[in-house]
């Protein structure tokens, strides 16, 4: 029976501090992003950013969800060694972005964005490739809470519409499950969002590694 070890330390890790912050108020400021702080030598920041959420108990919750549904598919998917190397693939160029954008903030859904890229771009079942393209609209549709009540509404129908993905996994065609995840890629590149770098990374990671166990060897 498959078990996911490495999603489950990795949401173990994540989860006690990010419930812990509500204990310790501070806990979340002195951990997060802060792009002034790095420069200033904390760059310690760029890591414990990844286990504090700055969404929250709805922040939390849903972080925390994603990690469990997306790290076991994940792992299931490519194992605990590929996987540890595309959630931080997401983890850096998502930090990475956010200090070079000035964009302070916390939380593990950049992270997340490696996992599905990667996951609607090589995954071998449908059910994973679905979901990775799922996550990558509600990553696109979150963008838009920031618009106030409209981007609120256009944001859930966003998503509603992004999860007939998953319902509808076996009558969407293959290509169209990599397509979402890379124009959800562009299109948040371009706002710029740094969800966006975070889900490239995990896209073209995902396609790396589908090209290299698909290219023979080359022999003397």
């Amino acid at each position: 029976m498959f078990k996911p070890y490495v999603t489950a330390v990795v949401f173990v890790v994540t989860a006690v501090p990010s419930l812990l912050q509500f204990a310790l108020p501070g806990l979340e400021p002195a951990w997060m992003r802060d792009p002034a702080a790095i420069s200033g030598g904390e760059w310690w920041r760029l890591g414990t950013a990844l286990v504090v959420q700055d969404g929250g108990v709805f922040g939390v919750l849903f972080n925390l969800a994603f990690l469990a549904v997306l790290g076991y598919a994940a792992e299931r998917a490519f194992g605990p060694g590929r996987w540890l190397l595309l959630y931080a693939s997401g983890a850096i160029a998502g930090e990475a972005a956010g200090y070079l954008l000035n964009d302070p903030g916390a939380g593990n859904s950049i992270a997340l964005c490696g996992l599905a890229g990667a996951l609607a771009v090589a995954a071998p079942g449908t059910l994973e490739r679905s979901l990775g393209a799922f996550y990558a609209v509600v990553s696109g549709a979150w963008a838009l809470s920031a618009f106030g009540t409209v981007g609120v509404v256009l944001m859930v129908a966003l998503a509603a519409g992004g999860f007939q993905l998953v319902v509808h996994r076996d009558r969407v065609p293959g290509p169209l499950f990599p397509a979402v995840a890379a124009v959800a890629a562009v299109v948040l590149c371009v706002l710029p969002d740094l969800h966006g770098f975070a889900l490239l990374a995990g896209v073209l990671a995902g396609w790396a590694g589908a090209y290299a166990r698909t290219t023979p060897a080359r022999t003397a």
